[in-house]
């Protein structure tokens, strides 16, 4: 029975006028956005790559000088962005595209696209994610919003009870059908879209299955709404009395969620401004951690450590560089305290986005844009996964032109030179993005977030088809 159903359902939304005249205009919205998109991130992935190729030459021909001013010449890196961003940007537009390597100090990322646009624009970011999960959730309330109340209207779920067809089976035929007819009227867009990755990028095997499960994910969000569009239909008596309420549903869920999580999350967690947060880090390296001393106490220390190591009286009598040791040493003292506050920061960062989920209850749109920003590899956990890896690159060109200087000068003495050959021995900052896992395991509360809402979307239509009278 419930596959007759099912096929009638099929049919009705195939023959249905609301769906091809809504369909075909956000097909055509999708595919605009997504054109644009993929060559926009075209574009930045050769500018990305070119301009790091361009920074190492830089780094690799400096000339003849001291290995430490070398490494203040520094080095630009590049977070590359995968083939999945074209559908969803993320946080790209709002952190910077560059980070620059240089002893002494951790920098942030620089560059943000967002600060060169104008005010309005920042308020009103038109892409492909846009499109997949605000206007299509809002073309299926469009199409389900009288698919029980029209009948009953009608007379015709009348006709169907005396027939001896149950509720259940009636309503879930209906969630299926609806569901394929979508998905064959989505697939054509889905299909020129992986096409057109395919075409502009070389896709592996991650990337195919960041993919897969985003279109899975995008899916289960597909299916919330149309449950309960379906639950809403068949509890409330008349079509309008639905579609208000659904409308309702969606403005809260895709508007008023995100902007009350990201309001509670600043109130209950703020973050430090730029300027009190480099003050501390100063202030913290000078004045030293609980119980390490200040930098001169910090010093002395050091200092009587090492003459007392190589057994002399002096500084002008050590074997090695005693500027650089000592360099090396308020380096390493230097990155404690920075990898100290940069954690916070970002762990603050972390709790904001939970405390963001405060607001799921009006609805699962900040949880879908969550796991598709994480697919993108376009969140905050892949963000800082880059991050991490620069620091630990910017700990090993600094650490290794230190290790020239000591060895070539002796005492106090900065004489300690470096070739064109010793700049070219510096590997090149090679990352690669993690696998989807790390982006599952980022994004687990958001996905239960969405189980949730499905778990509570099936029930509600399981609650409706109990309650359903002709």
């Amino acid at each position: 029975m419930i596959a007759a159903i099912i096929h009638k359902e099929f049919v009705s939304t195939l023959r249905d006028g609301r769906l091809w005249i809504l369909g075909v205009f956000l097909l055509a919205l999708f595919m605009g956005f997504f054109l644009a998109s993929t060559h926009e991130l075209k574009q930045l992935r050769q500018e990305k790559h070119s301009v790091g190729m361009t920074a190492k030459e830089q780094w690799n021909t400096q000339g003849v000088k001291n290995p430490h001013s070398a490494a203040h010449f520094g080095i630009y890196v590049f977070k590359p962005d995968l083939p999945v961003a074209a559908l969803d940007p993320g946080l790209r537009p709002f952190v910077g595209q560059s980070l620059w390597l240089e002893p002494h100090k951790r920098n942030l990322t620089r560059f943000s696209p967002s600060t060169d646009q104008i005010l309005a624009n920042r308020f009103g970011q038109a892409t492909t994610s846009y499109v997949l999960y605000a206007l299509l959730p809002l073309m299926i309330v469009a199409l389900t919003f009288n698919s029980v109340s029209q009948e009953r209207e009608r007379g015709t779920l009348r006709m169907l009870h005396s027939l001896g067809i149950a509720a259940r089976p009636l309503l879930f035929g209906k969630l299926l059908g609806l569901l394929a007819a979508f998905m064959l009227v989505l697939s054509p867009a889905l299909l020129v879209a992986l096409l057109l990755l395919w075409k502009n990028f070389s896709l592996g095997l991650d990337d195919g299955v960041r993919l897969l499960a985003s279109l899975l994910l995008f899916l289960m969000y597909y299916t919330i709404f149309a449950a309960l569009s379906i639950a809403a239909s068949a509890f409330f008596q008349t079509s309008r009395v639905s579609l208000f309420c659904l409308l309702a549903f969606w403005l809260a869920s895709v508007f008023v969620a995100p902007r009350l999580g990201a309001v509670t999350a600043e109130a209950l967690s703020p973050n430090p401004t730029a300027s009190q947060f480099w003050e501390s880090i100063k202030t913290d390296i000078a004045q030293g951690l609980d119980g390490d001393g200040n930098h001169e106490q910090r010093t002395q220390n050091f200092e009587a450590k090492v003459l007392q190591q190589y057994g002399v009286s002096r500084k002008e009598d050590l074997p090695v560089g005693f500027v650089s040791l000592n360099r090396q040493h308020s380096e390493g003292y230097s990155v404690r305290v920075h990898e100290l506050h940069f954690d916070r920061l970002r762990d603050n960062f972390a709790v904001q986005q939970h405390l963001t989920h405060l607001a799921s209850w009006l609805g699962p749109s900040i949880a879908i844009r969550s796991l598709s920003m994480a697919m993108a590899g376009m969140d905050l956990a892949h963000q800082r996964d880059f991050e991490d890896a620069a620091e630990e690159y910017r700990h090993y060109f600094i650490d290794l032109t230190e290790d020239w200087d000591r060895e070539r000068s002796h005492g106090t003495e900065p004489s300690a030179k470096g070739q064109e050959s010793d700049w070219r021995s510096v590997k090149a900052f090679d990352y690669q993005a993690p696998k989807i896992d790390f982006a599952l395991t980022a994004t687990s509360l958001d996905l239960i977030v969405l189980i949730c809402w499905l778990s509570v979307a099936i029930m509600l239509l399981i609650l409706s088809a109990k309650r359903l009278t002709p």
